[in-house]
């Protein structure tokens, strides 16, 4: 099975739509997304591709409540500051990844086969142990110039970044 991962959404609804697009058109069969969506309103991008949703909250995410109740009406569901879910006998942890000794501490417990995270923004796939991390990098593309997913099956554990293209950083722009 194939599951697709975002995070760092920042009311980026063109990237959220073109993230799905791309998504939609692999065959995803589940979206993970590692927090910062921000607006409750990104809810309604999700609508009408009939994937579910798992979301954990971001250090940007405050109206939790209108969250949780947005996406709940499009098959998502809010995992809170952290998930654990199984999908295909993985044991994946979700979180945001605000508190980087908290990160280390759930990739190192052992507990987990898959930990996904997001914050820094940057796409990283690394094996620690036997623990496969992956963050998607960011859809915004603000930050670090480069807007991305990740797409992991869940057979093989094997997970592939997907740049979705490139964008200004900030730097970029406040040089002009």
């Amino acid at each position: 099975m194939l599951i697709g991962i975002m995070s760092d959404s920042h009311d980026n609804f063109r990237g959220i739509k073109e993230a799905l697009g791309v998504f939609s058109k692999r065959d995803v069969k589940l979206v993970l997304h590692a927090g910062d969506v921000i607006g409750s309103g990104n809810a309604y991008l999700f609508d009408g591709y009939g994937i579910p949703v798992r979301l954990v909250y971001g250090n940007n995410d405050g109206d939790r409540v209108g969250l949780s109740r947005y996406f709940e009406r499009f098959g998502g569901e809010y995992l809170g500051d952290f998930g654990e879910l199984e999908v295909d006998g993985l044991r994946i942890a979700m979180l945001h990844g605000t508190e980087e000794p908290l990160v280390r501490a759930v990739v190192t417990s052992g507990l987990y086969d898959v930990v996904v995270r997001g914050h820094t923004h940057v796409a990283e796939v690394r094996r620690e142990g036997r623990t496969l991390v992956v963050n998607p990098g960011e859809i915004w593309g603000h930050l670090t110039g480069v807007r991305s997913v990740a797409i992991m099956d869940t057979s093989t554990t094997e997970v592939e970044i997907v740049e979705l293209g490139r964008c200004e950083t900030f730097r970029e722009i406040l040089q002009k």
